[in-house]
């Protein structure tokens, strides 16, 4: 048995797709870290099964010295509440920990890069998270190996018990009025995406964990700051039919949004050099912002078109129908995205 490379926790999530799986577990192979919390969500039915099992087969082919826990759920709670759920159980066993799911492919230094901002940053409270995607793939205006920001990914992060205890899960900051007007007022300064509070009043109706929103709500909140490395470390493989989050293919995303899927991961080449200072990188929160489409109409406009423009060559009429169907019911009010 091989000896752990990295002392430091891992939680992965997946349900019932091993293709993915299998190249996420490979990096973690490659990495060998101390602990391994493993997630997955029951089935939703008797045809779940087969890529259930597959699954539990793939991460199960552990040859290093690792710590295992594993929370198998009996029953299918879904994509939300299930993330919120497997990181409470995580960090309630451990102070600080990797987050990944079954579609975020991470350079095998990530871990090692993940280690060393958490001790380092372990008590700093300003910092919130770690994160190793990096929106526009190299961050050419600084030298250092990583900065920080208020803008921040969930596709493959790291975070301290210290935060997750303090996840706000009923959305009770909404009953303070006081503190809704000042967190518009953060977005507006900011230029995030204006339906923040809307969508935080909808997952508090439906009255489940949707731990996205329970983690920007708490960022916001402590004006909370996340590292980014200056090189990409995460390959997202969700643009897929299969995924949890996608209806469409990569092939008729909007270029924009197609290289956020296909850029490049990188390995740190060396000992990791640390900024000077901990301020925010406010450039990078505007460039990020636009690479999105958070509050720029113009760009959100062009690759609506450009979409209906690819589906249109592609054929995909069935997926044209459907997206209509959905923008006229968000804009009759009779539906919201999520």
């Amino acid at each position: 048995m091989k000896e752990a490379l990295v002392d430091v926790s891992v939680l992965i999530l997946f349900f019932n797709r091993p293709e993915p799986l299998e190249q996420v577990f490979a990096q973690v192979q490659k990495a060998r870290p101390a602990r391994l919390f493993l997630y997955q969500d029951g089935p939703r039915s008797e045809k779940d099964m087969p890529g259930i099992l597959a699954c539990r087969d793939v991460v199960s082919q552990i040859d290093w010295e690792c710590e295992v826990h594993q929370l198998y759920q009996e029953r299918n709670y879904g994509c939300d509440p299930s993330e919120f759920i497997s990181q409470k159980w995580a960090f309630s066993h451990t102070d600080k920990c990797v987050v990944l799911e079954d579609d975020d492919v991470p350079a095998v230094s990530f871990f090692s890069f993940c280690k060393e901002m958490l001790d380092r940053y372990e008590n700093d409270e300003r910092i919130t998270m770690v994160s190793g995607f990096n929106v526009e793939e190299q961050t050419s205006d600084i030298m250092e190996d990583y900065f920080f920001t208020t803008n921040f990914s969930i596709w493959g992060w790291a975070s301290w018990r210290r935060v997750v205890d303090q996840w706000d899960e009923h959305y009770t900051w909404m009953d303070d009025p006081q503190t809704v007007a000042q967190i518009r007022t953060v977005i507006k300064e900011r230029g995030y995406r204006n339906d923040f509070i809307p969508m935080c009043t909808r997952h508090r109706t439906q009255g489940k964990a949707f731990y996205e929103t329970i983690f920007w709500a708490h960022l916001l909140m402590s004006n909370g700051l996340c590292i980014v490395p200056r090189r990409n470390m995460i390959n997202n493989l969700g643009a897929t039919p299969g995924s949890t989050h996608f209806g469409g293919s990569l092939e008729t995303l909007p270029h924009g949004y197609r290289r956020i899927f296909t850029m490049k991961r990188y390995e740190l080449g060396g000992p990791v050099q640390h900024p000077a200072h901990i301020m925010e990188h406010v450039a990078y929160r505007k460039r990020a912002y636009k690479i999105m489409g958070w509050m720029n109409p113009m760009i959100k406009i062009g690759r609506s078109f450009e979409e209906l423009f690819l589906n249109l060559r592609h054929g995909n009429f069935r997926f044209i129908m459907q997206s209509l169907n959905k923008r006229i019911l968000k804009w009759m009010g009779k539906k919201a995205y999520k």
